[in-house]
């Protein structure tokens, strides 16, 4: 059976802000832990024990020292602390993605479980990185949803080279677009093609070819059930958008 996490609600999130906005990072770490006033969902699992979170908000302080906790970070390391932390959240918390889709969960784990480490990463001013109103905006949600759908299991062990391999701006590309990311399947096949070999070669810039495949996907979402293909059938269709970008790319260049 799977855990149920603490949640609360966005206000007693909203007031807990307020206060963290004159605190330090030490501050915020010793106020740390379960809120009096947390509740959890009455279906799909059992209770996380305070022993799990007290782990799970290890795990992620560690993340962040190695990524340069408490200095502030550079664009270097805040990447260091998310793809370590995405690995962390998706292999220590034992969650469904219907738990993982609950805003107050995510809300406490920010506000109240690591909010030294929420503050360490965004600051205190920047209410949707802190409240789960958009998970695709969320400290540590975005993370989970990420490490969740570019997930691969082999023979029983499961790795995250598809996460590693992508840049910034490539994550972005498919997880701004909960149609896209919020598919598992669809999200890996994308992200194959866009860190293959060929888009490295191409005539035309890389970045210009993952712009026009997700443009192309998108028009292609409302008529294609993705989620009713295999794995396999995704990755063609895939394929052959990006073939179809490259070609359409390449050829006005040629004009211009």
């Amino acid at each position: 059976m799977t855990l149920l996490y603490p949640r609360i609600t966005s206000a007693e999130a909203t007031a807990l802000l307020e206060e963290y906005d004159l605190l330090s990072l030490q501050d915020l770490e010793k106020r740390a832990g379960v809120s009096p006033v947390a509740f959890h969902g009455t279906t799909g699992g059992h209770p996380a024990d305070t022993t799990h979170l007290e782990t799970l908000a290890h795990v992620l302080r560690d993340c962040a020292q190695r990524a340069g906790y408490p200095q502030r970070p550079d664009d270097h390391n805040k990447i260091l602390f998310d793809r370590a932390a995405a690995k962390a959240l998706h292999t220590t918390m034992d969650i469904t993605p219907a738990e993982a889709g609950q805003p107050d969960m995510w809300t406490h784990l920010a506000t109240c479980l690591v909010p030294d480490v929420v503050a360490w990463r965004f600051g205190t001013r920047t209410p949707r990185r802190w409240i789960g109103t958009g998970l695709i905006r969320h400290t540590l949600a975005r993370l989970w949803w990420q490490a969740h759908a570019l997930a691969v299991t082999d023979n029983g062990s499961t790795h995250y080279s598809l996460l590693d391999d992508l840049t910034e701006s490539d994550l972005n590309q498919i997880f701004e677009r909960r149609a896209i990311g919020g598919t598992p399947p669809l999200a890996r096949a994308l992200a194959r093609e866009l860190t293959a070999p060929r888009l490295y070669k191409a005539a035309v810039p890389r970045r210009d070819i993952v712009r026009d495949t997700t443009k192309r996907l998108r028009r292609l979402l409302p008529y294609t059930s993705f989620t009713s293909l295999d794995e396999a059938a995704v990755q063609r269709r895939v394929h052959t958008l990006v073939s179809h970008s490259i070609e359409a790319l390449e050829a006005r260049e040629r004009r211009a």
